[in-house]
């Protein structure tokens, strides 16, 4: 490996860890990276929403009571609904995902990244518009959260 490539493959570590991201896939030519975090084992109850880290996701507003979050861009590139132009959207709003569950890409330098939820939860906007430059950060499905019991009723 040569010094350029390896100095990439440092640039997706340190992107990885920085924002938390549970996998990422990069892809061009012969070169292939896949990173991923082994699945947290635990007593962890269903019911609970996940945090990542020691601190809970931020809240982005309050629908009926209950605590929203956004997915939010890990970095800057192109936002898309669905995996194809002509293929349905990952998800819709009312739609209620769990964790790990892929609810659009962003593409970066050719290489289409699935963004998965967090938490559980049910989707209730989609603040990013299709085919719109997205930036890290950016909220791109806002989630609130649900329980199993919750989601099951619906």
């Amino acid at each position: 490996m040569d010094q350029e490539a390896f100095e990439n493959v440092q640039a997706f570590v340190r992107l990885f860890r920085r924002e938390g991201l549970r996998e990422l896939v990069v892809e061009e030519g012969q070169f292939k990276l896949r990173l991923r975090r082994a699945a947290a084992s635990g007593g962890r109850r269903v019911a609970d929403p996940p945090t990542r880290g020691a601190t809970p996701p931020a809240p982005v507003g309050q629908g009926r009571g209950a605590r929203t979050v956004a997915v939010r861009s890990p970095l800057i590139g192109v936002f898309y609904r669905a995996p194809t132009p002509d293929a349905a959207p990952f998800v819709e709003i009312g739609d209620v995902v769990s964790e790990g569950q892929t609810v659009c890409i962003v593409e970066a330098m050719k290489v289409f990244n699935e963004i998965g939820a967090e938490w559980r939860g049910r989707v209730v906007a989609i603040p990013a518009e299709n085919g719109a430059l997205v930036q890290a950060g950016e909220p791109l499905v806002v989630l609130e959260f649900v329980s199993a019991e919750t989601a099951e009723e619906r």
